[in-house]
C-alpha cells in the first residue's frame, strides 16, 4: 500500500520519538574504575606505612569517614597528599544506614522515603567531597540488615518499598556527585539473587547511579572458597552493567578468627575474582593485612590508575 504524504509524516514523527526516547534512556556516562584497593579504618592514618602499600601495588584506599572526625580536615588532607605522592588515590568510606544501630531508609510513620535522614547524610557526603584530594566516595551499609521485604508500601501506589528506598538514596547521592568528577562506589552483599528482597540492594538499578559495585565476597564469613569468589565475580560482572566491579577480598580467616590468610590463599582468592571477570580487587582490611604480595603481579590487573 502506498502511503500518502500525511501518513509518511506521521510515521516519521513516531519513528523520531522512538529514537529520541531510546537515546535518552541510554546510560552513556563514562564509568570510572577502582583497582588494587584496600580499606583503612579512621585511626589508621597515624599508623599506615604508605611506602609498604605503594611497594605492593595498592592504588586506592577506602579511608573510613571517622578519620575526619577524629583528626580533623587539615590532618586528613595532609595524609591524602602523602598518599598521592605515592600514586595512591583516597576515597572516603561512608557508613550510611548503620552506625551502631540500623536506620530505616523508609519513614514508616509517613510511609515514605526517609528524606530527613537522606538529606542529612547527603550533606555530610557533600562536605567530604570538598576535602582536598578526595577522589571519591564509597557508600557502605547502603542496605537493610536482612528485612527489607518487611517494608513494602507500594500498594499505596507510591512505589515506596525497601529496594526503591535504597535506590532512591543512591540516586540522590549520584545527583550531587555526578558533575564533581568524584568516583562513586557502593558495597553490596554477595548473595546472588537475594539482595533485593533481604537487603534492598537492587544491583541492576543501583548500577545506573554508581561507577563501581563492590561485592563483599568474604570467604571466611560465608565458609566458601576461591571457586565461590570466581562465581560471585562472574555473576556481578554481568548483573552490574553498566557499572564496573571491584570484588572485596577478606584478608583474614573470618570475623570469628582474625588470623591473617596465608599469602598463597590470599593470592588465589584475588586471582579468582579477576578470572571471574571483576575489573579489580580490594582487600578488607589494612588492619589485618599481614602477608603482603605485589598486587601488580596478578593477571588482569592494571598498573594504571583509571580514576
Amino acid at each position: 500500500m502506498k502511503l500518502n504524504r500525511k501518513q509518511t509524516i506521521v510515521i516519521g514523527i513516531v519513528f523520531a520519538i522512538i529514537l529520541i526516547t531510546t537515546f535518552l534512556n541510554l546510560d552513556l556516562r563514562e564509568r570510572k574504575h577502582i583497582r588494587d584497593g584496600i580499606w583503612v579504618n579512621g585511626y589508621g592514618i597515624g599508623r599506615v606505612d604508605l611506602d609498604v602499600l605503594a611497594k605492593n601495588g595498592v592504588k586506592n584506599i577506602f579511608l573510613h569517614e571517622s578519620a575526619v572526625k577524629r583528626f580533623g580536615v587539615s590532618t586528613v588532607e595532609k595524609w591524602i597528599s602523602d598518599a598521592e605522592s605515592k600514586n595512591i588515590s583516597v576515597h572516603l568510606w561512608v557508613q550510611c544506614f548503620y552506625n551502631g544501630t540500623w536506620i530505616n531508609p523508609i519513614d514508616t510513620s509517613k510511609k515514605d522515603f526517609n528524606y530527613l535522614y537522606f538529606n542529612k547524610k547527603i550533606n555530610e557526603i557533600e562536605n567530604y567531597t570538598s576535602i582536598n584530594g578526595v577522589k571519591g566516595i564509597m557508600l557502605d551499609y547502603v542496605r537493610y540488615p536482612g528485612d527489607a521485604y518487611k517494608y513494602d508500601y507500594s500498594w499505596w501506589g507510591t512505589g515506596v518499598n525497601g529496594h526503591n528506598a535504597i535506590t532512591k538514596f543512591v540516586a540522590m547521592v549520584d545527583d550531587k556527585l555526578r558533575y564533581t568528577n568524584k568516583t562513586l562506589s557502593i558495597t553490596v552483599m554477595p548473595e546472588r539473587g537475594d539482595g533485593t528482597k533481604f537487603y534492598g540492594q537492587d544491583v541492576g538499578a543501583l548500577s545506573h547511579h554508581v561507577d563501581v559495585i563492590v561485592p563483599m565476597a568474604y570467604t571466611g564469613n560465608y565458609k566458601k572458597d576461591s571457586i565461590w569468589i570466581k562465581e560471585i565475580a562472574k555473576y556481578y560482572s554481568e548483573k552490574s552493567k553498566p557499572a564496573n566491579v571491584c570484588i572485596g577480598i577478606q584478608d583474614y580467616v573470618s570475623d570469628a578468627n582474625e588470623q591473617p590468610l596465608n599469602i598463597t590463599e590470599l593470592r588465589v582468592n584475588c586471582q579468582s575474582a579477576l578470572d571471574g571477570g571483576s575489573d579489580g580487587i580490594a582487600l578488607f582490611n589494612w588492619e589485618l593485612m599481614k602477608n603482603w604480595f605485589d598486587l601488580r603481579t596478578l593477571n588482569g590487573t592494571s598498573e594504571e590508575i583509571l580514576i
